[in-house]
């Protein structure tokens, strides 16, 4: 547990009197002026509480407070200032998101009152976080294994989705890069609710579309029963706005638009080759993030390739192509996943018994990763 407090001022005789006072019952560093405070934050942290004095040279309090608040946001930030104007307290708010004001000279009882509120602040935040996090995860992960189990394809459409949606969003070094892989991986929890119209063509893909407007707005329906996951919704339910369009924010509209280009993309390969699908999301973009659709086109015929492979030669971070068949044709994984060591044992562990595993594995591969070891397979999907 993190009860670490930074103290900041710029007077050491100051500095050294709170640690006398203080000593044994916090643990303290202590920072002699705006720059040695700013090397702490950032070597030395995190911190749950910073203190530090407003007028100092050179770096003031308010430069501190938001650094601390920059580097993590999770600190609680308290301003120590003999001189506290109405500007300087409107700057320190909305610059350091200020926790307390202390007024010099502050007495010890007061500052220690201080720091116990502030750690138990912390304490709060921090705890609320992991909860939430733990929790989101739990959920996220529950409804995955569930769409697993009732419908396969989709399970396998989300992961594909979502191996997609991280490689464009780190081509395009987009930032909350989780939100958009969220949203890919649970799009698909509708389509239990929905009745499909068999697989789609380019030139019955309108057709198409009112199947996918009806996942949506079925799979939006469900997520937003889930506390915090109301703009994951609202990313889903974006693919397909309602008439007059939804006004979005610009994250949640561009995650909408690059989420239905690649759903749209998985029902045109189907009967149609990578290169074939991608010229028509191109031509026909109107509905599409430009941006996204070309950092797609290359990531598809410019950066990834298909290959054949033994299991000895599987790598972690592959994607399966095909569904993994035991040698009596169980199913052991389902295509669209990225293999992870613990996947790859479970396969290596099938063929030393008496069941085994078919081989090859068909798998998409980053260019370049097993080098001239395996002799290239053309890049023809197959469909399912």
């Amino acid at each position: 547990m993190n009860n670490r407090v930074l103290l900041v001022d710029d007077e050491p005789n100051l500095l050294q009197g709170f640690r006398r006072s203080l000593r044994g019952k916090y643990d303290l560093v202590l920072a002699e002026g705006g720059a040695a405070a700013i090397e702490q934050l950032s070597t030395n942290g995190p911190f749950a509480l910073v203190i530090s004095d407003m007028q100092m040279p050179e770096i003031d309090g308010l430069k501190v407070l938001s650094t601390a608040r920059s580097l993590t946001p999770d600190t609680v930030r308290v301003m120590l200032t003999g001189n506290v104007d109405q500007q300087t307290a409107v700057d320190a708010v909305n610059d350091g998101s200020i926790f307390r004001f202390l007024n010099k000279p502050c007495p010890v009882e007061m500052l220690s009152g201080v720091i116990d509120d502030g750690l138990a602040h912390y304490q709060l935040i921090t705890a609320e976080r992991e909860l939430l996090s733990k929790t989101l995860s739990g959920c996220i992960g529950l409804i995955n294994e569930l769409l697993s189990i009732a419908s396969p394809k989709a399970f396998g459409r989300g992961g594909r989705l979502r191996q997609w949606t991280r490689l464009i969003c780190a081509k395009l070094q987009l930032k909350d890069a989780w939100q958009n892989e969220i949203a890919a991986m649970l799009s698909q929890v509708g389509s239990i609710m929905c009745t499909s119209t068999g697989n789609a063509t380019i030139g019955d893909l309108d057709v198409e579309i009112g199947h996918l407007r009806q996942q949506a707005e079925a799979s939006s329906a469900l997520i937003a029963k889930i506390p915090r996951l109301d703009m994951i919704a609202a990313m889903i339910r974006g693919q397909y706005p309602s008439n007059p369009p939804d006004q979005l924010p610009e994250n949640i509209e561009r995650g909408a638009r690059m989420l239905r280009m690649l759903i749209e993309y998985d029902v045109l390969i189907q009967n149609r080759s990578p290169a074939q699908s991608i010229r028509y999301l191109q031509e026909f973009n109107t509905p599409y993030d430009e941006a996204a659709v070309e950092a797609f086109a290359e990531i598809v015929l410019g950066a990834q390739e298909r290959r054949s492979l033994s299991v000895t030669e599987l790598l972690e971070g592959m994607i399966l192509e095909n569904d993994v068949l035991t040698g009596n044709g169980e199913v052991l994984l389902r295509s669209g996943h990225e293999l992870t060591d613990t996947m790859i044992h479970r396969m290596r562990s099938f063929i030393r018994n008496s069941v085994g595993v078919r081989q090859p594995i068909v798998v998409r591969v980053r260019k370049g990763i097993l080098g001239a070891q395996q002799p290239l397979e053309p890049l023809v999907h197959s469909g399912g």
